[in-house]
């Protein structure tokens, strides 16, 4: 082999050479490593090793393998259309089906229901709290989870309930209205909102506009989420509450009638006669059930946005506890 390399003896690695010939490495296989190298160096790549060319260890191309550091999981977060205006994974379109199915009306009773809960919950986070400082006794996961209901909670929660019923369901304040609403800032509106989930009285789904004009073309846009007020029945076993009968049954009726509706429309004449009930009462249930399907998807998809600058409506509960309260 010195033979062979007398040419270029200086700049051969003897030492390198030498301690794979100790290793048992033959002296072709050096010879070919050698030859890669001198491959790699005339194309301008990296030049491996020649212990890694000759397999004796691993070869290692980032710097997380030489530190020995476990790379972090690439989180899908939504894509970015054309126009870069990012879109949260999992949105729904406004107007869409997803979104009507979402969307759920609260009955007089069970609004009430729930803003007495809000002000109990409220009153027994800070007992809690100040057992929980005295150290009287030790508290259970779920009150653990209760003490997380601050003032900031029960106000937003208060607005919320306000919203969706001037609304009728359709509770969709943006962070800056929800901000202009309580006084708080933004970082509390997050993790209030985040807190009211933890605990089941709220959940939402994220929505995105789709617009297409000439100047444009096709683009989406990230628009305010779409809330959903509930009374977790923990909390209501918790607090003594005698929840009254949900509104999820009478709903799921108006659906059924709504899609049965839907469906006769799209049947032919003849066939629609034939499908229709023959008594009266319920041939007028289908009937508004029909005129509330089209109402609604008449109805421009905008047009349940909050907007910017909307100002707060008046909160009847805060205005008729403040009054008990103060009293």
């Amino acid at each position: 082999m010195e033979h062979a390399y007398q040419n270029r003896a200086a700049d051969l690695p003897w030492s390198a050479i030498d301690s794979l010939r100790a290793e048992g490495v033959a002296h072709d296989d050096i010879r070919m490593a050698l030859d890669l190298q001198a491959q790699q160096r005339a194309a301008g790549v990296p030049v491996l090793p020649l212990r890694v060319i000759c397999g004796l260890e691993p070869r290692r191309t980032s710097a997380a393998r030489l530190l020995a550091t476990p790379t972090k999981p690439r989180v899908a977060k939504g894509g970015i259309h054309i126009t870069r205006r990012p879109v949260w994974a999992g949105s729904v379109q406004t107007g869409s089906a997803e979104e009507h199915c979402f969307a759920r009306p609260l009955s007089a009773t069970m609004r009430k229901m729930i803003a007495n809960a809000c002000y109990r919950t409220f009153k027994q986070a800070k007992e809690l709290a100040r057992e929980a400082r005295t150290g009287t006794r030790s508290l259970t996961a779920e009150e653990q989870k209760l003490i997380g209901f601050t003032t900031s909670c029960r106000d937003i929660l208060l607005k919320l309930l306000d919203d969706e019923k001037f609304r009728k369901g359709w509770c969709v304040p943006a962070y800056e209205t929800i901000m202009r609403w309580t006084g708080l800032s933004r970082s509390t509106v997050h993790r209030s909102l985040r807190a009211l989930a933890d605990l089941g009285f709220i959940e939402w789904v994220r929505r995105f506009i789709y617009t297409k004009d000439r100047d444009f073309g096709a683009r989406s846009e990230q628009t305010s989420n779409l809330y959903r007020i509930t009374l977790p029945a923990w909390l209501s076993k918790l607090l003594g509450l005698q929840a009254p009968t949900p509104d999820d049954h009478a709903h799921r009726l108006d659906t059924a009638q709504e899609e049965y509706a839907t469906m006769l429309a799209q049947l032919p004449p003849g066939q629609r006669a034939r499908q229709m009930p023959s008594n009266l009462s319920e041939r007028a249930t289908l009937i508004s059930a029909a005129l509330r399907t089209s109402l609604r998807h008449s109805l421009p998809a905008t047009g349940r946005e909050c907007q910017t600058w909307t100002a707060p409506h008046p909160n009847s509960f805060i205005t008729k506890k403040g009054k008990a309260e103060s009293a």
